[in-house]
């Protein structure tokens, strides 16, 4: 067994290789010197994108190259805008508050305060500043012969000349900081970045479970009964959720309804150019189906087919399309009084998939059925 001695110095070895691994990145992302590292990402995206987006597109078709060089072009400028405005921002906004605090000068320091606040503050102009400082060389000697007798007359003259100095270089890095970041907060890249991202949406735990590996599509469900129509599906209980072939679209599962929603962020799940998951998800339920309402379900080539006896599935396909057309469209296919049957087509991202909903799908109605709360399911089809 080790001693205490051999596991503290293994551990003070360890956090020593990680610091001086990461220190790098400490002093290359302060705001003093620029924030170097940053400037080196944002140019190095810039590039990537300029060399990359015309390869990937020239694969595509001859005709892409063109537009690719365009996209590319357009991300080199964009991030190399965005790169100098930043580091110029950032190191304007260091300099300034060092001399401000290096003039011992109390108004421009709380002037400053304000500024970090987001209190609205003006500069006073830089032929101003000039002459403060002037004044200030006059004034100082004088203001400190009286509180500290003849010594107080050299640092008066010394906090003078500081102030001459320091006022009027003060009062040019702050409007080049600010012309900065007006710059850097008009770029397109800076937009984009205030759209922040998750990696995945939020894992669901239950204290009755133990914690189990993480699943994009029981994610997508509990995601969709708290948050999508307002709501309104909070109580509902999480039987199972599947991911449809059309991208962006899933089936979910309760132990009362059957829903069909779609995400327009999770379009791109799973390959390249997929940015991550919105803060807030825009979740769109384009059908919902009771259980108690199917009569038929059978599976074929992957599909699954859901005839139902109810008109809630076309209640809601009917508000979705309406909202979709604005309501002013005129459909004439749509007859006054619903039908007595629908059917719905589920096509999954797999046969396997599809049979394994399918069979929860049966599980469900049969469980509602011996509870009594369910009709009897009166045909299935193609059971594995």
């Amino acid at each position: 067994m080790a001693s205490w001695e051999s596991i503290q110095e293994i551990l003070v070895r360890h956090y020593m290789r990680q610091l001086l691994h990461e220190i790098y990145k400490v002093f290359g992302s302060a705001g003093v010197i620029g924030n170097p590292m940053g400037f080196a990402r944002n140019l190095g995206a810039g590039l990537r994108d300029f060399l990359a987006v015309p390869a990937k597109s020239i694969l595509k078709s001859p005709t892409g190259l063109i537009t690719g060089m365009a996209q590319g072009t357009t991300s080199l400028l964009s991030n190399t805008v965005y790169a100098l405005s930043d580091a110029a921002f950032q190191f304007s906004k260091a300099a300034h508050k060092g001399i401000v605090a290096f003039t011992f000068d109390d108004q421009a320091v709380a002037r400053m305060e304000k500024q970090l606040k987001g209190e609205a503050s003006h500069s006073r102009g830089i032929i101003n500043e000039v002459f403060e400082g002037l004044t200030g060389l006059l004034q100082s000697p004088v203001k400190e012969a009286e509180k500290h007798g003849l010594p107080g007359i050299f640092s008066g003259i010394a906090m003078g000349v500081t102030g001459l100095v320091g006022r009027p270089a003060a009062s040019i890095l702050e409007v080049t900081g600010k012309t900065a970041q007006s710059i850097r907060n008009r770029s397109r890249l800076y937009h984009m970045g205030l759209q922040h991202y998750r990696v995945r949406l939020p894992r669901p735990l239950s204290r009755e479970l133990p914690l189990r590996p993480y699943s994009w599509e029981e994610a997508v469900g509990i995601s969709v009964l708290l948050g999508a129509d307002e709501g309104k599906l909070k109580d509902e209980v999480y039987v199972m959720c599947k991911a449809l072939k059309e991208p962006g679209k899933f089936v979910i599962l309760t132990e009362r309804l059957v829903l069909v929603v779609e995400c327009p962020s999770l379009v791109d799940l799973g390959k390249p150019e997929f940015r991550g998951v919105p803060a807030d998800p825009e979740w769109v339920i384009e059908t919902e189906i009771s259980l108690h309402s199917v009569i038929h379900t059978d599976l074929d080539d992957g599909v699954v087919h859901i005839v139902g006896s109810s008109s809630d599935a076309l209640l809601r396909q009917k508000q979705q399309l309406s909202r979709k057309d604005g309501g002013t469209r005129k459909r004439w296919n749509n007859p006054s009084t619903p039908l007595p049957l629908f059917q719905t087509n589920l096509e999954l991202a797999s046969e396997e998939d599809a049979g394994v909903f399918l069979q929860v799908l049966l599980s469900a109605i049969d469980q509602g059925k011996e509870q009594g709360n369910r009709e009897f399911l009166l045909h299935r089809n193609n059971i594995k």
